[in-house]
């Protein structure tokens, strides 16, 4: 790929893991909850995803827990793809947690809504599969340019 090309790309994805962000930041701490229970919190893993899944209403189960994990997605994608240093699985799970983490304590102190254990986990569980999008597409990009250089040099 030409270095100019190469350089435009990484400023739209670099936009475009900046506009993620502060949406992340938006839903996640300015927008109307429907289902503020008011200032607690869950330290038991799968505790809410139980209660979730028990409440037989399937859009609470799907906004709440599919949610949680498609909400990070594109954090575990634009993360290694703008950062190059920030590529390996480790670095990713790391700070998906922690900005996870970060959210969850925010939302608690600020926000008056519930610190999740279940939320961290499917935060980073989603961050997770967005990394190995990245990871296969990255792989597939590398197969095509390698075939493409064999075939035209």
């Amino acid at each position: 790929m030409p270095e100019v090309v190469r350089k435009r790309v990484k400023r739209f994805c670099t936009g475009m893991f900046v506009t993620y962000l502060t949406i992340l930041i938006y839903v996640t701490l300015f927008t109307y909850n429907y289902y503020v229970y008011g200032r607690s919190f869950n330290l038991v893993f799968f505790d809410s995803i139980k209660l979730m899944l028990n409440s037989g209403n399937p859009w609470l189960f799907i906004k709440n827990v599919l949610g949680n994990v498609i909400l990070f997605m594109p954090f575990g994608f634009l993360l290694p793809l703008v950062y190059r240093k920030l590529r390996t699985f480790t670095t990713c799970l790391v700070l998906s947690f922690i900005m996870s983490l970060s959210i969850e304590i925010s939302q608690y102190v600020f926000a008056k809504r519930i610190f999740d254990i279940d939320d961290i986990f499917l935060n980073t569980f989603g961050a997770i599969l967005g990394w190995i999008v990245f990871k296969l597409l990255y792989i597939l990009m590398n197969l095509i340019f390698n075939s493409h250089k064999k075939t035209s040099g």
